[in-house]
């Protein structure tokens, strides 16, 4: 995880971050978070199996064919692999969209970025919104 492998970045910002998921912790520990037990994680994760923060959100599923027949979607993972990440398998639902949000410390958001396929930002996107959001004068 991008995230978890800069989160010095974050932290050189005075940045927080939570992961909010669906799937049981157990699950992340070995797909997502490569073998790291969730407490052990610089950040918080708050699973949602109920998804009520996915729907708060406005996070959509997406259709079985905007995954699975965008030729996109095939590019991207072969650069990735071709880069030396490995897939990892999937969770429950592979259809559910996540989202990437920055909120200021007043509690706005100052960034949002619901996901329409795999197009996540780059976390430097993520990192220049937090930034950004901290106002002059704050880290």
């Amino acid at each position: 995880m991008k995230v978890r492998q800069r989160w010095d970045r974050w932290d050189a910002i005075g940045a927080a971050a939570v992961f909010v998921v669906f799937d049981e912790p157990e699950l992340l520990r070995r797909t997502m978070f490569d073998g790291v037990e969730v407490a052990d994680l610089p950040f918080e994760v708050a699973v949602d199996q109920e998804r009520g923060a996915y729907r708060a959100w406005g996070l959509r599923r997406a259709r079985h064919r905007d995954i699975w027949l965008d030729p996109n979607v095939y590019r991207t993972y072969w650069r990735l692999l071709r880069a030396g990440d490995r897939l990892r398998p999937g969770g429950a639902d592979l259809l559910q969209l996540g989202g990437d949000f920055v909120v200021d410390p007043g509690g706005s958001i100052a960034y949002a970025r619901p996901q329409h396929r795999d197009d996540r930002p780059a976390v430097g996107e993520l990192l220049a919104a937090a930034k950004r959001s901290r106002g002059p004068g704050e880290r």
